[in-house]
C-alpha cells in the first residue's frame, strides 16, 4: 500500500512534470538536428538524386501518406524542366496536377517499395508549387489483403520512380523522414485495426525513408461495458495470432485485486457470428467487499501455447491518454450485505480496463 502511494505520489510530483518538459525538449532538439543533418548533409551528397520529403506518417494503421519535393534540374514528365522553374504559377489553392505546356495530360509518378530484389510501384501525384518548385503526394494502402499494395512483413526502404518519355524512369531516393509533430489529444496510429500488423516509418543510416512491417501481437480489446444491478459483463474480442479459437477451450478471464492481489477466475462465452468476441459475466455483488474501496482489472490466461496474460481494455486507439479520453459511465451495484457500491471503469495509462469500486455512505443508489 505504502509503495503503491509513493509511486503515485512519485508521477504527480512537480519533478516528474519537469521530466516531462526535458523529454519533449530533447525530443523537438533532436528532430531538429535531424532536419538539419538531412538538409546540410544528406541532400547535398545525394547531388540531385533524392527528394526531400516534408511530410510522411501512417495515420490509420494502414494507409501511408507522403510528400516530398523534387530536387531541382530532374526533368519533369509532361514539363518543360527549364521553364518548370520560370513559368508563372498557373494552379489554384489546392495544387493541380502538374501538366505540359501544352495542357496535355497529367505527369506520372510512383512510390517505390524495395525489399532486396523486390519492387512494388504505387501510383503518386505530382503538383507545381507556387514558388515554381515541383512536388508529389500520394496516399497509399498498404497491405494486399485489404486491396492495397502487397508489401510483406519486413523493411522496405521507399522511393520515387518518374516517368519521363526515355526507355529508362528517372529514379529518385527520399531522403528525411517528414515525421510531424502532434501536439493534440492523438497520435498516428501505426497498427491496422482490420490485419493487426503494425507499420512504423524510419530512416536507414543513409537517411534514407524505410518502412518497417511487423506482425500482429495478440490483444484483447473491450468492445462494451454492460451494467447491471448485480454485477458487469464486459464483452472483448481477441486479435493477432491464434485470435478464432475454433473447436478450443472458451478463454479464462482472470478478475485481479490491485491491493490485496486476489485472483478470481470466470470463463467467458462466445458471441454468435464471431469467433473472436466473448463476453464475460462478473458478478460483482456477490464478490465485493463493500468495507472498502478495490480496483480489480481484467487480463487473459495464457492458452495452451503459453505466454503472457493479456491485459483486457483499449489497445488499438490513437489517443495519447485513453484515461482522459475513454470514460465509461459509472454504475451502482448492491452488495450481498445489502450495502450499494459505486463502480467506476476507467482505463489505465496503457489501455488497461479498470473496475475500481467504492461502498456507499448512504443506504440508497
Amino acid at each position: 500500500m505504502i509503495k503503491k502511494s509513493a509511486g503515485i505520489a512519485l508521477r504527480r510530483s512537480p519533478a516528474m512534470k519537469v521530466g516531462a518538459s526535458v523529454r519533449r525538449r530533447a525530443a523537438a532538439g533532436l528532430a531538429s538536428g535531424r532536419s538539419t543533418l538531412v538538409d546540410s548533409v544528406l541532400m547535398p551528397a545525394a547531388q540531385g538524386s533524392a527528394a526531400r520529403v516534408q511530410y510522411a506518417a501512417v495515420l490509420d494503421g494502414h494507409t501511408l501518406n507522403l510528400r516530398a519535393l523534387l530536387p531541382a534540374g530532374v526533368p519533369v514528365p509532361g514539363a518543360d524542366a527549364s521553364s518548370a522553374s520560370d513559368a508563372p504559377d498557373t494552379s489554384d489553392a489546392s495544387g493541380a496536377d502538374a501538366a505540359g505546356a501544352d495542357g496535355d495530360a497529367p505527369a506520372r509518378a510512383h512510390v517505390l517499395f524495395i525489399s532486396g530484389g523486390t519492387r512494388i510501384r504505387a501510383a503518386a501525384r505530382l503538383h507545381r508549387e507556387r514558388d515554381g518548385q515541383t512536388s508529389v503526394q500520394a496516399t497509399v494502402l498498404l497491405g494486399e489483403d485489404i486491396g492495397g499494395v502487397p508489401v510483406t512483413l519486413g523493411r522496405w526502404t521507399l522511393g520515387l520512380e518518374l516517368d519521363s518519355g526515355s526507355p529508362a524512369p528517372v529514379r529518385l531516393q527520399l531522403i528525411g523522414d517528414g515525421a510531424p509533430a502532434y501536439g493534440g489529444p492523438t497520435r498516428p496510429l501505426d497498427t491496422c485495426v482490420r490485419t493487426g500488423r503494425r507499420h512504423r516509418l524510419g530512416l536507414t543510416p543513409a537517411g534514407r525513408l524505410r518502412l518497417t512491417i511487423a506482425p500482429a501481437v495478440a490483444r484483447a480489446e473491450v468492445l462494451r461495458v454492460n451494467r447491471a444491478f448485480t454485477g458487469t459483463s464486459v464483452l472483448f474480442a481477441v486479435y493477432g495470432p491464434d485470435a478464432a479459437r475454433d473447436g478450443a477451450a472458451p478463454p479464462v478471464v482472470e478478475l485481479v485485486e490491485q491491493q490485496s492481489r486476489t485472483v478470481l477466475r470466470h470463463t467467458a462465452e462466445p458471441l454468435p457470428a464471431d469467433a473472436t468476441a466473448w463476453r464475460v459475466t462478473l458478478p460483482l455483488g456477490r464478490l465485493l467487499d463493500a468495507s472498502a474501496r478495490q480496483t480489480w482489472s481484467l487480463r487473459l490466461v495464457p492458452g495452451p501455447r503459453g505466454g503472457k496474460p493479456l491485459e483486457i481494455g483499449r489497445h488499438g486507439h490513437d489517443l495519447r491518454s485513453p484515461r482522459k479520453v475513454l470514460t465509461p459511465p459509472k454504475f451502482t451495484v448492491r452488495a450481498e450485505d445489502g450495502t450499494f457500491v459505486e463502480v467506476k471503469p476507467q482505463y489505465t495509462r496503457r489501455g488497461a480496463l479498470q473496475l475500481v469500486c467504492t461502498p456507499r455512505k448512504s443506504g440508497t443508489p
